[in-house]
């Protein structure tokens, strides 16, 4: 009799714990259903971040910068480097040199540069679950999710949530043993954009060294 109380025990904790693993993935892809949405329906939008590489706890570089974007579009700015970005061709013009490089990156790649890459693959082979905290003062989501399989990319991502209108703040990445994270300073959404504002201004560039890589 004792060992079968123990065994009921011991199964009715599991389900237990089974249940609550369930019900803290189902909270958090909720979360994020609910940021992604928001994004999209932000339409055009503009975000000033600051980006950091970490090797354990120690920052290894960090960069800000203004990004804008439009679906798969996407115009960055930084103190080093400009890049635009139409869908298909990207320029990057390097101030320092005077020189603009034109190449056609691959979707993963351009993907790499986008904090919001999050909305595109959060549903497949993430193990994930969600908890209240604070950031900078702010109540937040931070919502963690860990790689199913151990050939995925991305491994570990925590993402920071505001309570209060969903705005992502901040985005922890780890690949391989490096972390990057890009902290969201302000987003302003439902811009007016147009097309040729994702295409390198040429006309503005008289003297710029072009170097076509395509």
């Amino acid at each position: 009799m004792k060992k079968l109380l123990i065994f009921l025990l011991l199964f009715e904790c599991s389900v237990f714990n089974i249940q609550c693993s369930m019900a803290f993935a189902q909270d958090a892809m909720k979360v994020l259903d609910i940021t992604a949405d928001r994004i999209r329906k932000a339409g055009n939008v503009k975000i000033e971040y600051k980006a950091s590489i970490f090797a354990g706890a120690t920052e290894k570089a960090s960069s800000t910068g203004t990004m804008w974007l439009q679906e798969s579009k996407m115009k960055l700015e930084t103190g080093d480097i400009n890049t635009w970005y139409n869908g298909k061709t990207r320029w990057c013009y390097v101030p320092s040199a005077n020189e603009v490089n034109i190449d056609e990156p691959s979707k993963k790649e351009m993907a790499a540069m986008n904090p919001y890459t999050f909305m595109n693959i959060y549903k497949k082979g993430f193990k994930m679950t969600v908890k209240e905290t604070v950031l900078r003062g702010e109540a937040v989501y931070e919502v963690y999710l860990r790689a199913r399989y151990a050939k995925m990319d991305v491994k570990e991502v925590y993402i920071d949530i505001r309570k209060s209108d969903y705005q992502p703040l901040c985005i922890r990445v780890r690949e391989d043993n490096d972390w990057q994270r890009v902290s969201i300073l302000s987003f302003k959404g439902n811009l007016q954009l147009s097309d040729t504002f994702f295409n390198f201004p040429e006309k503005d560039y008289p003297k710029v060294l072009i170097n076509n890589m395509r």
